[in-house]
């Protein structure tokens, strides 16, 4: 099966994609299922998907590559979508060895991505995987990622937040070793999520401008030896990263 790997020039590194919602007339279902209502109200891919519905047919074929990976050590050998991939990182000329799951979807909707996501990491350690994810939300998901994903030196884990969630969630997330990503509008004032901002890491992409700078960037999502909270805005997609105290 060809891959759905794509390079996004926008933040300078490869990336996967999934569908959000359920695809009509198909049994592809949506990998979002732990969304808030704040996603709802801001995500701008459910704003791409009305402005152009053909999203929906690449979404088809994003996620039956996603499912075509490997959930056990015993499939690997010689899988077809693990083999494209690998043929597609060695002829590529870029120099980035990133990779975020996902630009659009979720990378853990179910015990068996937690699988993929895993041996994708030890397939390849040499590449840097990025998973912002909102599977902390749900408690088995996320004492399976604690348990096989955290530990993985390859793996840029954040927990998704927006203004829905609260200062203790973050506190218990941190306890647990998780670093966060939030997404909002840094022109107004969260509280409690906005408290701690004067010692935040700010990102060069967003703030300085600078496209391609993900690809780089050692600070902030990728600092994978700390845990730190990550400020994404819907203004400036900003992100932000510091140790919580």
């Amino acid at each position: 099966m060809n891959n759905t790997l794509r390079w996004c020039s926008d933040i300078g590194m490869w990336s996967l994609d999934r569908p959000i919602n359920d695809i009509p007339n198909t049994n592809i279902t949506g990998s979002c299922v732990n969304r808030t209502s704040f996603c709802d109200v801001t995500c701008y891919n459910l704003k791409l998907y009305r402005m152009f519905p053909a999203m929906l047919t690449k979404d088809i074929r994003n996620e039956e590559f996603w499912q075509s990976l490997p959930t056990t050590r015993r499939h690997t050998y010689g899988n077809p979508s693990l083999e494209s991939l690998r043929k597609k990182f060695k002829n590529s000329r870029r120099q980035t060895k990133r990779v975020r799951l996902m630009t659009r979807g979720e990378g853990i909707k179910d015990k068996s991505d937690v699988q993929r996501v895993r041996i994708l990491c030890e397939e390849f350690p040499d590449i840097i995987w990025w998973l912002p994810t909102r599977a902390w939300r749900n408690a088995e998901l996320r004492d399976l990622v604690q348990r096989y994903l955290m530990p993985l030196p390859n793996l840029a884990l954040n927990a998704s937040l927006d203004p829905t969630n609260t200062e203790n969630e973050i506190r218990l997330l941190t306890a647990d070793g998780w670093s966060t990503m939030f997404y909002g509008d840094d022109t107004r004032e969260y509280s409690p999520t906005m408290r701690g901002m004067e010692r935040m890491f700010k990102c060069p992409k967003t703030h300085k401008k600078l496209k391609n700078h993900c690809g780089i960037c050692k600070g902030g999502c990728f600092g994978l030896t700390s845990i730190g909270r990550t400020w994404y805005s819907n203004r400036l997609l900003s992100t932000v990263g510091f140790r919580f105290p």
